[in-house]
C-alpha cells in the first residue's frame, strides 16, 4: 500500500470516528449527565469536551489548514470582501424567512433560540458566548463539513456528500421538522462557502461570524 493511499485511510477513518463521537457525545453523553447537572450545563461540558476531541484528533490537520489560510486567503483583500457579502446574504435570508415565519407559518421559527436564551441565563456569559461563537463553528464545520464533505475529487460525490452536509447539520439545530426551513439557507451558505475556498477555516470564520451575530440579536432582543 502507498504512503498516500494510508495517509488518506488514516484522515477517513478519523473524519468518520469524529462523527460518530459527535453524535454518541452530543446525544448519549448529554442524556447521561444531564439530569445530574442541569441540561444548560451539560450541553456545555459536551462541547468544551468535543473541542478537546476535535484538538487530538485534527491537530495535524487544522495546522495546516490554518497556514494555507494564512499565507494565501488573509492576505488577500478579496477574501475578506467575499466573506462579508456572504455574511450580508445569509443575515437577509435569515431576515426573509423570519417574516415569512412571523406572517405566514410561527412553525418555522426555532425552539433552539429559546434553548440559547436559557443557556446564556444558566451559565455564566462568557461560557455560553465561548460555546456558541468558538466551540460550535469549530466543532460543527470540522464534523458536517471537513469530516463529511472532506475533499472528494469527483464532482458527482461531492454533490452528493454536500447534500448530507447540508441536511445533517440542519436536522441536528432543528426539534420540528418545519424549523428545518429556517436553518436551509445557512447550511447551503456555509457549506457552499466552504467549498469556495477549500479551507476548512474559512467556513468557521462564517459560521463564527453568523452566530456572533445571532447572539448579539438574542441578548438585544431582537430574537
Amino acid at each position: 500500500m502507498s504512503t498516500d493511499m494510508k495517509k488518506y485511510l488514516e484522515l477517513y477513518s478519523k473524519r468518520m470516528c469524529m462523527i460518530a463521537l459527535f453524535y454518541l457525545i452530543n446525544f448519549g453523553l448529554w442524556e447521561l449527565i444531564a439530569p445530574i447537572i442541569s441540561g444548560e450545563w451539560a450541553s456545555f461540558m459536551v462541547y468544551v469536551l468535543l473541542f478537546v476531541i476535535v484538538l487530538l484528533m485534527f491537530h495535524k490537520e487544522l495546522k495546516d489548514e490554518l497556514l494555507e489560510i494564512a499565507t494565501r486567503k488573509l492576505k488577500d483583500g478579496r477574501f475578506y470582501l467575499r466573506w462579508l457579502i456572504v455574511l450580508v446574504i445569509d443575515l437577509a435570508l435569515t431576515m426573509f424567512v423570519l417574516w415569512i415565519a412571523n406572517t405566514y407559518c410561527n412553525a418555522i421559527l426555532p425552539v433552539n433560540n429559546e434553548n440559547v436564551k436559557n443557556q446564556l441565563n444558566a451559565v455564566p456569559l462568557a461560557f455560553g458566548v465561548i460555546q456558541g461563537c468558538v466551540f460550535a463553528p469549530i466543532i460543527e464545520e470540522m464534523v458536517f463539513r471537513y469530516s463529511v464533505i472532506g475533499r472528494p475529487e469527483r464532482k458527482c460525490m461531492w454533490l452528493v456528500l454536500t447534500m448530507v452536509s447540508i441536511v445533517l447539520f440542519d436536522c441536528i439545530h432543528i426539534v420540528a421538522p418545519l424549523e428545518f426551513f429556517y436553518y436551509l439557507a445557512p447550511a447551503v451558505i456555509l457549506t457552499l462557502f466552504y467549498d469556495w475556498n477549500k479551507n476548512i477555516f474559512a467556513s468557521i470564520l462564517l459560521h463564527s461570524s453568523i452566530n456572533v451575530v445571532g447572539y448579539l440579536a438574542l441578548l438585544s432582543g431582537v430574537l
